[in-house]
């Protein structure tokens, strides 16, 4: 008998960007580049997610459709997608304004936190608002992935942090700031804590030891999806029990492909 391919759950942000200069648009959100990227590398993944009440909802449905990515609607919204305006400055992403959001009324029913409970791996990220779930909702041998990004020091981060197996954060360099910060996070009981560093790589903090991963030279032309696209790469290792130097590895591999095309998934 083979392995049994674990399930993942990616939930629960979706928007739209907007690039009016370049004269198009798309269906993005942290939660849904990850599940692009993740499915793209072969792994079993469902989307939990809101649905605005506009022609880019549709789009969202349509396009995991198309990807063979299954989707739990938490609920459907009578506010629009939320909808980013972008521009690209010398290849890296430049968020222009920000309008309307569907996410902002996320809640989880009975019936959706019992959903959440038969994944192998649970990502999420701050639209999820899971702190006020978390502590029920993670049973043993689950693996809950989350993305704080540049959220170093938001209050409720320690509320999180004990139930996490792996966290990730962006940061620009590797500095004593950052090598410290990863030290104090893992003690707040996080089993890993990795930063995203850009141009200079990623970090991670096991508990025990650091890890290292340098970033490849490529020529950019969107930094858009880099982050989603590393924790995708990073937890598809994970999916098949490798360990942390190769989820960094697999990780950077990925964000390299996504930041050399300009949607943020393949």
């Amino acid at each position: 008998m083979g392995i049994r391919m674990k399930r993942t759950l990616a939930m629960a942000d979706n928007c739209i960007d907007v690039y009016y200069r370049q004269d198009r648009f798309y269906v993005t959100g942290n939660s849904i580049d990850f599940a692009f990227n993740y499915r793209a590398l072969g792994g079993d993944v469902t989307e939990m997610t809101i649905l605005g009440n506009d022609v880019f909802a549709d789009a969202l449905e349509e396009t995991l459709k198309e990807r063979g990515i299954p989707l739990r609607v938490l609920a459907r919204s009578d506010k629009p997608t939320g909808m980013a305006k972008m521009a690209i400055v010398d290849g890296d992403r430049l968020h222009l304004d920000f309008r309307g959001n569907a996410m902002e009324e996320i809640e989880l029913s009975r019936e959706d936190q019992e959903f959440v409970k038969t994944f192998d791996i649970v990502y999420c990220e701050r639209w999820c608002k899971v702190h006020r779930y978390i502590s029920e909702l993670k049973r043993p041998g689950q693996i809950w992935v989350y993305d704080f990004s540049k959220r170093l020091t938001l209050e409720t981060n320690d509320q999180i942090l004990p139930w996490l197996d792996y966290a990730f954060f962006s940061y620009e360099k590797e500095d004593d700031y950052i090598r410290d910060f990863l030290v104090k996070t893992s003690r707040k009981g996080a089993g890993c804590v990795i930063a995203m560093l850009g141009e200079y790589g990623s970090l991670a903090y096991d508990g025990t030891r650091f890890y290292r991963e340098k970033a490849e030279k490529v020529k950019i032309c969107n930094t858009v999806g880099a982050g989603d696209s590393y924790i995708a790469g990073f937890t598809y290792g994970l999916s098949l029990g490798e360990d942390v130097a190769s989820c960094m590895r697999r990780g950077k591999d990925q964000a390299t492909k996504i930041i050399q095309i300009f949607n943020p998934y393949e």
